[in-house]
């Protein structure tokens, strides 16, 4: 029998509370979106869960389709009374929070994933596809989003006790100050600590690839071996097929929240200078010591950030991914009109390679 809730214990706060005018929005229902399928979203007052549709003005108003409604959103419905009870959502209230990531391709679009979450569990697995570049840029994100950190590492069960402490230590070094708890879905290890860190009230999300054990975690907080989905992994490369095809919200036998998303296959990045900054919180604090204040930390003299990875004070890995994903976010804070001169630039050198090409075919 599915548990009622009161909105408070769904997760709803005087911060959001006092976005509502009562006098104004009379006869609207406050609700939380639960789950987003394709043109419609599926919401919940905590004791009933019924479809909902955008209005025509929300739409209308959206400046992009960061505005429409998320997993996680908060928003205020009018309920239509008619045999299929469609609610119509009017408007979304601002968010604590907002999980997002760079669209796939090459657009500077964002694609918003979730909001409002307290904190984001980052999942790596400890076996084959384990990337602490990877595991970097998703701190990144996370630390953007302004969402709170700590990193799971699944499979425990294929390191011996030695090779995990090198693995968490790594970790450590790459990452220093963030909370790290590994576990294995298979044998229970850590299993205990890990649904510890679930709090009622509080809304999570776990996020990584396919395969690391996402899925098969959140069978094993909720106690049902059949509740979420799975699918098997290859062997090869620790990769999965995706199992969960629509992001929604769980709430766990202790009143916590977690929203389940598709494992993400591209994490792009851009205008995520906060983000690299809390994330490379030491780089940070290093190129205060540097020559010059615009230093770029690449050949440049006097930087004490080259100088740390020369020492050994900084790891060579760290440094690298640090620059590379600086470059990143530098070509994304490009202005649209930049990036058109440039395509422009790179389409009138292809047209002049091709030309120079057919003339000396022509020559011969």
């Amino acid at each position: 029998m599915k548990k009622l809730m009161t909105l408070e214990e769904f997760g709803y706060s005087d911060w959001f509370a006092g976005q509502v005018d009562s006098e104004m929005e009379e006869g609207l229902t406050v609700v939380r979106v639960t789950a987003i399928h394709k043109g419609e979203c599926e919401v919940s007052d905590g004791e009933e869960t019924y479809p909902a549709k955008m209005t025509g003005r929300l739409r209308h108003r959206a400046k992009s389709k960061r505005d429409y409604p998320t997993v996680g959103d908060w928003v205020l419905v009018k309920d239509f009374e008619d045999e299929e009870r469609i609610s119509r959502i009017t408007r979304v209230l601002n968010r604590q929070s907002e999980l997002k990531r760079k669209s796939a391709g090459r657009t500077t679009r964002y694609q918003l994933i979730a909001a409002n979450i307290d904190t984001a569990f980052i999942m790596q697995t400890l076996g084959p596809g384990f990337n602490l570049k990877r595991l970097e840029r998703y701190l990144v994100m996370v630390n953007e989003s302004g969402i709170e950190p700590v990193v799971l590492m699944s499979k425990t069960d294929l390191l011996k006790s030695e090779e995990l402490a090198l693995r968490i230590q790594e970790i450590e070094e790459r990452m220093p100050g963030i909370r790290i708890f590994a576990f294995s879905n298979h044998k229970k290890d850590g299993l205990a600590e890990v649904a510890e860190l679930f709090e009622p009230k509080k809304t999570y999300c776990i996020i990584g690839t396919s395969g690391v054990g996402k899925t098969t975690l959140l069978n094993n907080l909720l106690g049902e071996e059949d509740c979420l989905f799975t699918l098997p992994v290859r062997e090869s490369d620790g990769k999965g097929l995706h199992s969960t095809t629509w992001r929604e919200l769980i709430t766990l036998e202790n009143g916590a929240h977690v929203i389940d998303t598709p494992g993400m296959r591209e994490l792009g990045n851009m205008d995520v200078n906060e983000g690299i900054g809390e994330t490379f919180d030491d780089i940070t604090e290093l190129s205060a010591q540097c020559k010059f204040n615009d230093c770029s930390h690449v050949n440049t003299k006097g930087c004490a950030v080259i100088a740390a990875v020369d020492s050994g004070a900084l790891p060579e890995a760290r440094y690298q991914n640090y620059v590379r994903l600086m470059k990143e976010a530098a070509f994304h804070e490009q202005s649209a009109l930049d990036k058109r001169d440039q395509d422009r630039k790179l389409s009138r050198f292809y047209r002049s390679t091709q030309s120079r090409s057919r003339k000396m075919k022509g020559e011969k």
